[in-house]
């Protein structure tokens, strides 16, 4: 059987059966005058010649039993032993497994009973977590932090230690190690938690409660969701939910010059003259552009003063636009 073959119903595959049998034996059988008894342990097929709305592939499977004296009969396993036993035959078998109609038939499913979650969960976080102890006992915060709920302090540096306790020189925060305030530590136990293989990458909430167990640092959720937005196997394999943007339309142009024009601020300029920025404004037809010199401050700069400067150096020699294309905001323009 052929790759696309191994992919057939079990329906197909036994009509399959029928059809070799007879392209095998079609010389032999073509010369019979006699009524060919089929046996087979598939008793669907028993109505195949019958009434069936059939695919294209089966229709030219009937359309060479056409011309065959047959009939296909059911027989049981049991009683169909001889068959079986030319079906079992070791040399039929798919010894190699590189083959490509068994290479991926071979998997291996791991539940409860094949491994204990206790040992799994060791192997796998044991090295992270002998990290941020080794860091809880040497880092300076932490220190800091431990000397002050040593001494009943309520709060170290805005930080409030309530339901914070030490033991064996390590502080925790219930039942949860205290991670130091190390982004690189910080970022390694959320990739042993988000990126293992047996967990897919879960979203924040779960990484989150994964987390929760055994760790705790200040700003966690923060923390947690700007790694898992720069992930990028979480980017690239969930769907995004966010409303989907249109497409990006081409602003119309007008056939008459200065009737559609495009402004613009370049600002943080140095001062000269009592200047400190330059309007720009070119029209979208001929690319003619007009260089005004202004100021940006917050009290000088307004709608008034940016029309007085388009009547005094555009207008006065244009016509008036009907469009304008600005990055200010809708207010503004309405305004002007």
């Amino acid at each position: 059987m052929s790759s696309t073959e191994c992919n057939y119903e079990i329906y197909d595959k036994k009509l399959l059966i029928i059809i070799r049998a007879f392209e095998h034996w079609w010389l032999e059988l073509k010369l019979i005058d006699i009524s060919i008894k089929m046996f087979i342990d598939y008793q669907a097929l028993i109505s195949l010649m019958k009434d069936k709305k059939l695919s294209r592939y089966q229709m030219r499977w009937v359309q060479k039993l056409a011309d065959f004296n047959f009939k296909i009969m059911y027989q049981s396993d049991k009683q169909n032993i001889k068959i079986n036993a030319l079906t079992c035959w070791a040399d039929f078998m798919l010894r190699d497994f590189d083959d490509e109609r068994v290479c991926y038939q071979w998997i291996t499913i791991l539940t409860l009973n094949w491994m204990k979650i206790a040992d799994l969960k060791k192997n796998v976080s044991e090295s992270i977590y002998k990290q941020v102890l080794d860091v809880n006992e040497i880092d300076e915060n932490c220190t800091l932090l431990r000397e002050a709920k040593i001494r009943d302090e309520a709060q170290c540096k805005d930080i409030k230690l309530k339901n914070c306790w030490i033991q064996n020189e390590i502080l925790y925060k219930d039942s949860q190690l205290w991670v130091s305030f190390n982004e690189l530590l910080q970022m390694n136990l959320i990739r042993e938690m988000h990126d293992q293989l047996s967990i897919d990458h879960f979203d924040i909430l779960r990484t989150m409660k994964i987390i929760k167990r055994n760790y705790y640092w200040l700003f966690m959720q923060k923390t947690v969701d700007q790694y898992i937005q720069n992930c990028y196997v979480c980017q690239w394999s969930k769907t995004s939910r966010d409303k989907s943007n249109d497409l990006l339309q081409s602003l119309l142009i007008f056939e008459q010059r200065w009737q559609n024009i495009v402004m613009n601020f370049i600002i943080n300029l140095s001062d000269s003259y009592d200047y400190n920025a330059i309007l720009t404004v070119i029209c979208r037809l001929l690319k003619e552009r007009h260089y005004i010199s202004c100021i940006t401050d917050d009290e000088d700069t307004t709608v008034e003063k940016t029309a007085e400067m388009l009547l005094q150096w555009v207008y006065w020699t244009h016509d008036l636009s009907s469009f304008i294309v600005f990055n200010r905001d809708s207010q503004f323009i309405f305004i002007l």
